[in-house]
Order: structure tokens, then C-alpha cells, then sequence
């Protein structure tokens, strides 16, 4: 994830941000894609229902969950 939204040479060591999805055990993500520089959309699976989440990497939260 962090490959697709970095864009500067910066280690992510050196990183002070820290991401836990708290995913219950049945839920995995299926897809991490990058809607502009500070959001991605991370799409969970479980129980082959899918969900969204649009996540803001600047403020790291979550801003937005949709629903099917």
C-alpha cells in the first residue's frame, strides 16, 4: 500500500503513521486502490460480500464505509 501512495523517496520506517484495519477474522482485504494523493478505497470481503471504505492517509481515518 504504501508503494502506491508514496511519492517521494521516503522510507517507511521513518513513518510515524500506523494502520490497523481491525478486520474480523472471516473479513480480508481484496483490493487497496488509490482514488487521488491522500485517499484510497480498501475493499473487504466476507462472506463473499464485498465493502468499501474510503480511507484519508492525511487525517488516517476512515471517512467513508458503502454498503452493497
Amino acid at each position: 500500500m504504501y508503494l502506491k501512495i508514496s511519492t517521494n523517496g521516503q522510507n517507511i520506517s521513518d513513518s510515524s503513521i500506523i494502520f490497523s484495519s481491525n478486520l474480523a477474522k472471516d473479513e480480508h482485504i481484496k483490493n487497496i486502490e488509490v482514488i487521488d494523493k491522500k485517499r484510497l478505497l480498501i475493499l473487504i470481503e466476507k462472506n463473499n460480500q464485498i465493502r468499501g471504505i474510503i480511507y484519508d492517509s492525511d487525517k488516517n481515518q476512515i471517512i467513508r464505509i458503502i454498503e452493497r
